[in-house]
């Protein structure tokens, strides 16, 4: 019996684990959103931590772990529950800063670098992208423009 439910709780965190943000391609994993997984009989309790207190993405968010979870453990009881931490970039995997630079992110966070030359000579262009999670940058040495994934600090 407990091999079967530690089964069903690593079947369901993987499919957590696989849930990608609405907004980059990227999983909440990577992108260092997904805190925990907490699983008590049929009740699972995913916590979140928004990038920024007011994203817009967080209800779409919320739907995909919902579903994500019944699709693992069907008729499962789910709570999302979104945990008021100050994400920063430094949350972010490795793999996933990886994932982020493939699709033109850069992270504000430990020297910022174009994501396409690796330049450190940028310009911002402003206080927003196109979120309130994202800043606009200019890379200076190859011209090319790109967001900056901020945190709730910056």
């Amino acid at each position: 019996m407990t091999d079967r439910r530690l089964s069903a709780d690593r079947e369901v965190t993987a499919a957590v684990a696989a849930v990608e943000d609405p907004e980059v391609p990227i999983t909440l994993a990577d992108l260092g959103v997904l805190r925990s997984v907490e699983t008590d009989g049929d009740r699972v309790v995913v916590h979140l931590a928004p990038t920024r207190l007011g994203c817009p993405g967080r209800a779409e968010m919320t739907r995909r772990v919902t579903d994500a979870v019944q699709a693992a453990r069907p008729g499962a009881d789910v709570a999302v529950e979104w945990d008021m931490v100050a994400w920063q970039p430094g949350d972010v995997t490795p793999r996933g800063a990886g994932v982020l630079a493939e699709w033109g992110y850069a992270l504000l966070a430990g020297g910022l670098r174009c994501p396409y030359c690796g330049s450190a000579d940028t310009r911002t262009e402003g206080e927003f992208g196109g979120s309130v999670c994202k800043k606009p940058f200019t890379c200076r040495a190859c011209g090319s423009t790109f967001d900056a994934l901020r945190g709730l600090l910056e």
